[in-house]
């Protein structure tokens, strides 16, 4: 048996035993690692508090706290559009056609802005 043959067997049994694992355990969160994933579950376990210039977006918006519930939990954010080496840190969150700016700290996280494209509000 050459080389090639000992990789290629390694391969197909690697593949088998990880296909098994991942049908064993359909409920684990594989990628429960990522920054994307930590930084959106920290925002959800701290206390949450909304800025008045947010309660006035959310206002002439027509944004309900439901909506802003399921954007903490479902939403993405957007690491580009973040400023992540000030304190408190400040979070782009996007979630549908709605982006959200949080500002997170190790105990709390504040809603800051709230925007939608195409719509503008003037808040002070």
């Amino acid at each position: 048996m050459n080389f090639r043959q000992r990789i290629t067997r390694y391969l197909i049994g690697l593949g088998i035993g990880t296909l098994v694992v991942f049908l064993m355990f359909p409920e684990h969160d594989w990628l429960g690692w990522t920054p994307k994933k930590r930084i959106m579950e920290q925002m959800r376990e701290v206390r949450f508090d909304i800025h008045k210039r947010a309660e006035c977006q959310m206002n002439c918006l027509q944004i309900n706290l439901d909506q802003i519930q399921l954007a903490r939990k479902e939403g993405r954010v957007d690491f580009d559009k973040s400023q992540v080496k000030q304190n408190p840190r400040i979070y782009h969150v996007d979630y549908g056609n709605m982006a959200l700016l949080v500002a997170l700290s190790d105990t709390a996280a504040q809603l800051r802005e709230v925007k939608i494209p195409g719509k503008e509000c003037t808040c002070p």
